[in-house]
């Protein structure tokens, strides 16, 4: 069976991935799936577990058990441990936390390489898979690879307004968002397993001139242009 078609969308927390993708698969009937997700998952699974993030026994128990049970509904872009829909807790601060140390730590990047691959085969048609290391790592054989940026000031604009629009609680300012996103950059181009980095046959798509419509019509007329819808 042929596999679906894959565009491979890396770059750093705050670039516009996850809404320019989810919309952009919405309107071409793609699938989109969100690879930092996981690992946000594995966070908020080990927190309400009271299981440390430095646990490496108890850690591998609930990657196991996570590889298992995990399911993405590709229409609603919903991730589910078994029963269990993750999707609102997605975006807090204490996932976000607990995946920027789950993610640099090979044990669990190995673990969830091939569950990355295998939820995103399974698109019926096509999709987008955004992350940190797609291009790179998970799909260096991907139909076109994106390295999608912006400023950091616009990044951190952006990210305060996902957690207000989110309903999440915060005393976060900007200039503290903006540092822990160039912290968070820091350590993602750092870390010995997968760094942050843009392929070499990557394309770079800034948004940081870009609202959203904009940045949705140029990502569709890009994919569209490589003949993939």
């Amino acid at each position: 069976m042929t596999r679906p078609r894959i565009v491979a969308v890396d770059g750093p927390a705050g670039s516009g991935k996850s809404s320019i993708c989810a919309t952009v698969c919405k309107d071409l009937g793609w699938s989109y799936v969100n690879t930092g997700a996981l690992y946000r998952a594995i966070g908020l699974l080990a927190m309400d577990r009271d299981v440390s993030l430095v646990d490496g026994p108890h850690l591998k128990k609930i990657l196991d058990e996570f590889s298992e049970t995990v399911r993405w509904e590709h229409e609603k872009a919903k991730l589910y441990v078994g029963m269990d829909d993750f999707t609102p807790r997605l975006n807090s601060v204490e996932a976000g936390n607990s995946a920027s140390f789950v993610a640099k730590m090979p044990m669990v990047r190995d673990a969830l390489m091939p569950l990355q691959r295998k939820l995103s085969l399974s698109a019926p048609r096509g999709a987008i898979v955004d992350g940190r290391d797609i291009g790179t790592v998970i799909f260096p054989d991907a139909d076109i690879k994106i390295f999608m940026t912006a400023s950091l000031e616009q990044r951190a604009r952006r990210r305060l307004k996902q957690l207000e629009t989110s309903g999440t609680s915060t005393d976060l300012s900007h200039d503290d968002i903006m540092r822990a996103i160039a912290l968070r950059d820091d350590q993602d181009s750092q870390r010995d397993s997968a760094p942050m980095r843009k392929a070499d046959d990557a394309i770079v798509f800034d948004t940081s001139d870009m609202d959203i419509d904009q940045a949705i019509a140029s990502l569709k007329d890009l994919i569209r242009s490589k003949g993939l819808a």
